[in-house]
């Protein structure tokens, strides 16, 4: 790997490891407490899933970011950066909505512009490097059954 290569990944790393860190403080123990009493859909995940598709999540977005970073510059690589950087945080954004704020219905309308945020990147990397939105297709699907999921939380849960 190139030493400027390398620096592009530490760079990557570091910008999802600071939201995560940033996220947690917003989140606090209510993974641990709120989301474990809450009522679930029978199609939720097991606990371990949750942090399976968490981990996903953030090493896709490393991955991401990371392509985009060594990528030749001009507009199309700087919006599809900004998207992507638009997509982390909104990720975290989420994640106080849902856990901070310990509220399912939060969580199921703020998943809707955050959804289309990562759908209008998948379309910007389709037509910018589409090896790189073939990374996102699967969160893309993954956001459909997410939203369905957290539909049903919240009627769950009114």
């Amino acid at each position: 790997m190139k030493k400027g290569n390398l620096i592009y990944l530490l760079l990557s790393t570091g910008i999802c490891v600071v939201f995560a860190i940033i996220g947690g403080l917003l989140v606090g123990n209510s993974l641990e407490n709120w989301f474990t009493e809450i009522k679930h859909p029978w199609f939720s995940l097991p606990m371990i899933g949750w942090y399976i598709v968490g981990g996903l999540y953030y090493i896709m977005a490393i991955a991401i970011l990371y392509r985009l970073l060594i990528a030749k510059d001009g507009l199309q690589r700087r919006l599809a950066i900004c998207l992507t950087i638009a997509m982390i945080a909104g990720n975290e954004f989420w994640n106080y909505l849902f856990f901070g704020l310990e509220s399912t219905y939060a969580g199921f309308i703020g998943l809707i512009p955050f959804t289309l945020i990562v759908v209008v990147l998948f379309v910007r990397l389709w037509k910018f490097q589409q090896r790189t939105a073939w990374i996102l297709l699967p969160y893309v699907i993954w956001l459909g059954y997410d939203i369905i999921w957290t539909y049903n939380l919240w009627i769950l849960n009114k």
